[in-house]
């Protein structure tokens, strides 16, 4: 049912639109910021066109079987397609989900499992880089097969963007000649990354970002989190719900004191408390916490140059430390703060490259000190 997806009436306004009219586009481009609902939408879309017992004449009924098999991923109707560890091979057209060595499979299960039970959940399997060729020609092999009268095939690409070359190609030739009674989702959240001979060929549809308060009402629905945590991460997941949960799940009012601490520590030159507070961040090879301490503070220099450019106060995603913001900003009116955020997203960067994580914090509080003056 609609009621599953967090804000983006225009979207969904425009996807009941397609279905009650019966135009129905053979491929749809879903973009946007990660974690506000491309995935989840796309789910919703496909339930809806598959639904036996449709509701309120464009509304999936959330009850019926095709609908239950599509949010549990095991619908004949529906398959996702995502990014996955190398297999045995990529060289025939078989399943590559059965080419996954036993723990990649297991790990393929359980976040799939997590994707049913909250469809904003982003699936993160280890050395998941690329869309393999092998889930393309997969596709191939499925799309062209006839469907039962009153259904539609949807084939969900989500993280379209990290599709290789080959496997763009593969896609493109199928999006030339579609399918009847097929339809082609892609999800991305970084547009730009992809071919343009795809994007000019599917109907594309943009996801804004949510608001504070949208991310808020929904946290706000469990028990699970207290109410300063949940306005915390209303505020510091930049529109993200998926971010919000991950925050959450990670620690939000932990790390970010860490990097409070670990800031401080470098501007006064205590380079063993610095080191200290990177390795306890990067415990156990930890790249999603490690990833998250850096969104954190490039958040924080984000604020620092609204500061510096007097923004509204509800332009400041660190809402409850402004002061803190203030005075950083007085004591340090010439600190670069682009050359900042810049070697912040290098830093990120080096994460997905199996870079030593404790080197890489602090390898950049050496870089942060010498950009403040």
């Amino acid at each position: 049912m609609w009621k599953n997806i967090i804000g983006q009436e225009a979207v969904t306004q425009k996807l009941k639109s397609f279905y009650t009219s019966g135009k129905i586009a053979h491929a749809y481009l879903f973009y946007g910021t990660e974690g506000v609902g491309k995935d989840a939408a796309a789910i919703e879309f496909a339930k809806l066109l598959n639904c036996r017992n449709i509701k309120n004449g464009n509304e999936a009924c959330d009850e019926c079987e095709n609908c239950r098999k599509i949010s549990s991923f095991r619908s004949e109707y529906f398959q996702l397609i995502c990014a996955l560890p190398a297999g045995k091979s990529d060289d025939s057209e078989s399943d590559p989900i059965e080419k996954l060595a036993a723990s990649d499979f297991d790990a393929y299960l359980e976040e799939l499992q997590l994707k049913s039970e909250n469809p904003y959940h982003h699936i993160n399997l280890p050395n998941a880089n690329n869309i393999r060729i092998n889930s393309i020609r997969n596709l191939v092999s499925k799309i062209y097969l006839s469907a039962p009268r009153g259904t539609k095939k949807v084939f969900l690409i989500s993280e379209a963007d990290k599709m290789r070359q080959e496997a763009a190609n593969a896609l493109l030739k199928i999006l030339e000649e579609p399918p009847k009674d097929s339809i082609i989702i892609l999800t991305t959240s970084k547009i730009n990354s992809l071919p343009k001979t795809i994007i000019g060929r599917c109907i594309k549809m943009h996801f804004e970002p949510l608001t504070a308060e949208q991310i808020n009402a929904k946290l706000s629905q469990t028990n699970d989190y207290s109410k300063k945590e949940i306005e915390l991460v209303s505020h510091l997941s930049l529109g993200s719900y998926t971010r919000a949960i991950e925050l959450l799940n990670i620690g939000i009012e932990d790390i970010r004191s860490s990097v409070m601490q670990y800031l401080l520590s470098l501007l006064k030159d205590n380079y063993a408390e610095t080191i200290l507070i990177s390795r306890n961040i990067t415990a156990k090879n930890d790249k999603d916490k490690t990833k998250y301490f850096l969104f954190l503070l490039n958040i924080w220099f984000r604020d620092l140059l609204h500061i510096k450019c007097s923004a509204k106060e509800d332009k400041i995603s660190n809402f409850d430390i402004i002061d803190r913001l203030i005075k950083l900003n007085n004591n340090y009116p010439e600190a670069d703060i682009f050359r900042i955020i810049t070697e912040l997203e290098e830093a990120e960067k080096l994460i997905s490259q199996n870079v030593q994580l404790t080197l890489i914090l602090v390898n950049l509080s050496f870089k942060l000190k010498k950009l403040f003056k």
